[in-house]
C-alpha cells in the first residue's frame, strides 16, 4: 500500500500517514508528526480532557436529574429481580446509569457465569474487572463499573487523539472527539456498560501496532477481545497494518507476526472458563437463541427493519420500524405528549432509531471507502456487516445504535464531512439534545438500542 508522502521507502515510516486504496485529494500528512515533529503526551491531553469533561457533565446532569425527577417505565433486570439501589453519595450518580446491561455485569461480577447461561452473553473482562475494583476499594460492583466506563473513556479519547493525528490534521482529529461525546447514543460510554473500555482497548491496540509495536497490540487485542467478542476481528486492522510496514517478506514477520493472532485468544479463554463452569464451551454463541438472535442473511434483516419478520411475526410482535409515535407528534405536538409515558414508551419501542443509525452507518461507511486509511476500513466493515447476520425477533436492528459507537472509523468520516462548515455548530446542538433525551429515557427504563 503507497504511503501518504509517496516517497521512495518501501515501508512506510509509523509516523506517516497511511491512506486508503485509491484515494482522492483528502489532505494527508499535515499533523506534526506526518511532517517529522513528534507530539508529546501533554500536547495531545488537552482536547480530549475537555471532550470527556463535556461529555460527563451533560450526561450525568440529564441522567441524574431523570433518576430523581422523573417518571419510570416498568424496569427489567435480571431475571425480574432488581437490586436495591446504591445508597450514600453515589446513589444519584450511578443508579440512573446502571440500567438495562449494567445489571447484568453487576450479576457477572458477583456471581460468575455459574448457574444460568444467560450470563454467558455478557463477555467477561468487563465484570471481572468491576469485582477487583470493587474489592479493593470496597465498593459496589456497579460504582466500580461506573468508574472504570468514565476513566476508559477518558483514556480512549486521548489515545483516539493521538492516532487519527497520525492520518489527518488536528483540526479533523478535534473534530472527531466531539462527535463521539455528544452523538446521541453516547452516554452508554458513561453507562455501566463495556463501550469505553473496548474503545479503549481497541484504539489502544490499533495505535500500538500503527507505532509497529507489535506484541503491545496484539496484548490489548487480547484484552478487547476478552471485552467484546467483535474483538477478534482487531486481527484484520493489524495483519493489514503489519504487511504495510513489513512487506510480503517472510523472513522479516517473525516472531513479530504472531502477535497479530493474539486477539483470537479472547474467545478461546472465555470458551475454556464457560467449559469449566457451564460445562458448554460455546455458551457465548448458543445463549443467542435466549436473547432472541436468529440467523440471517444481511439484506433479509435490512427487510424486516422496514416491516415485520416471520421469527417477529410468530411471537406477534413487530421488530421493525413503527412510526406511530411521529404521526402523534405531528397530529399533537404539545409538552404533554411528549412527557407522557406512553408516547415515550412508543417511540422506545418503535424500533426507528435503530434504523435510523443504521441507514446513517451504511452511509457513512461507503463515504469512508475513500476517505480512511485502509486498515480503519477493515476494522469498521466487519462491524457493521457482522450484527446483520443475527437480527433480533424483538428489535431487526437490535443494538446497532450502541455497537456503532465503537466503530469510530464512522466519527471520523462525519468530521471530514463537517468540519469547518458553517452546519456544524447546528449538528452539535442537535446532537445534544438528542443525547440528553436519549440519556434519560435510558436512565427511566425505557429501551435505547
Amino acid at each position: 500500500m503507497a504511503t501518504g508522502s509517496r516517497s521512495t521507502r518501501r515501508f512506510p515510516n509509523p509516523d506517516q500517514p497511511t491512506v486508503a486504496i485509491g484515494k482522492g485529494t483528502r489532505r494527508v500528512g499535515t499533523s506534526p508528526r506526518a511532517r517529522g515533529g513528534a507530539i508529546p503526551l501533554t500536547g495531545t491531553l488537552r482536547m480530549p480532557l475537555i471532550v470527556g469533561a463535556v461529555h460527563l457533565v451533560i450526561v450525568q446532569l440529564a441522567a441524574s436529574l431523570a433518576y430523581r425527577f422523573g417518571s419510570y417505565n416498568s424496569a427489567s433486570p435480571p431475571y425480574g429481580n432488581e437490586p436495591a439501589p446504591v445508597a450514600g453519595f453515589w446513589d444519584q450518580i450511578v443508579n440512573p446509569l446502571r440500567t438495562w446491561d449494567g445489571l447484568w455485569y453487576r450479576l457477572v461480577a458477583i456471581e460468575g457465569y455459574d448457574g444460568s447461561s444467560a450470563k454467558a452473553a455478557f463477555w467477561p473482562l468487563f465484570p471481572w474487572t468491576m469485582r477487583i475494583v470493587g474489592d479493593t476499594l470496597s465498593i459496589p460492583y456497579e460504582v466500580a463499573g461506573y468508574l472504570i466506563a468514565n476513566v476508559s473513556f477518558i483514556v480512549a479519547l486521548v489515545l483516539l487523539y493521538r492516532l487519527l493525528i497520525l492520518d489527518f490534521d488536528q483540526r479533523t482529529a478535534a473534530c472527531a472527539l466531539w462527535v463521539v461525546g455528544l452523538f446521541p447514543t453516547a452516554f452508554f460510554f458513561s453507562a455501566v456498560y463495556t463501550e469505553a473500555p473496548f474503545l479503549m482497548l481497541l484504539v489502544g491496540s490499533l495505535l500500538a501496532g500503527r507505532q509497529q509495536r507489535w506484541w503491545l497490540a496484539g496484548g490489548i487485542g487480547l484484552l478487547a477481545a476478552l471485552t467484546r467478542s467483535y474483538g477478534v476481528f482487531l486481527c484484520l486492522p493489524l495483519g493489514l497494518l503489519f504487511v504495510q510496514q513489513h512487506g510480503f517478506d517472510l523472513r522479516r514477520w517473525f516472531p513479530r507476526a504472531l502477535a497479530i493472532a493474539l486477539p483470537l485468544g479472547g474467545p478461546a479463554i472465555f470458551s475454556r472458563h464457560l467449559a469449566d463452569v457451564q460445562g458448554n464451551a460455546w455458551a457465548w454463541r448458543d445463549v443467542q437463541e435466549q436473547w432472541n438472535r436468529y440467523d440471517a442473511r444481511p439484506w433479509e434483516t435490512m427487510r424486516y427493519a422496514f416491516s415485520q419478520s416471520p421469527n417477529g411475526e410468530a411471537l406477534r410482535i413487530k421488530d421493525g420500524a413503527d412510526w406511530g409515535w411521529l404521526r402523534e407528534l405531528v397530529n399533537e405536538p404539545s409538552w404533554a405528549l411528549l412527557t407522557s409515558t406512553a408516547w415515550r414508551k412508543s417511540l422506545a419501542d418503535s424500533d426507528t432509531l435503530e434504523l435510523a443509525c443504521t441507514l446513517l452507518f451504511i452511509g457513512l461507511t461507503l463515504i469512508g471507502l475513500r476517505r480512511l486509511p485502509l486498515y480503519m476500513t477493515a476494522y469498521l466493515v466487519p462491524g457493521l456487516i457482522v450484527p446483520l447476520f443475527q437480527p433480533s425477533s424483538v428489535h431487526a436492528l437490535m443494538s446497532m445504535p450502541r455497537f456503532g459507537l465503537t466503530l469510530f472509523p464512522l466519527f471520523v468520516v462525519i468530521a471530514t464531512l463537517i468540519e469547518g462548515r458553517a452546519i456544524t455548530k447546528l449538528l452539535a446542538v442537535v446532537s445534544t439534545i438528542l443525547l440528553v433525551f436519549l440519556t434519560i429515557q435510558f436512565s427511566q427504563w425505557y429501551w435505547v438500542s
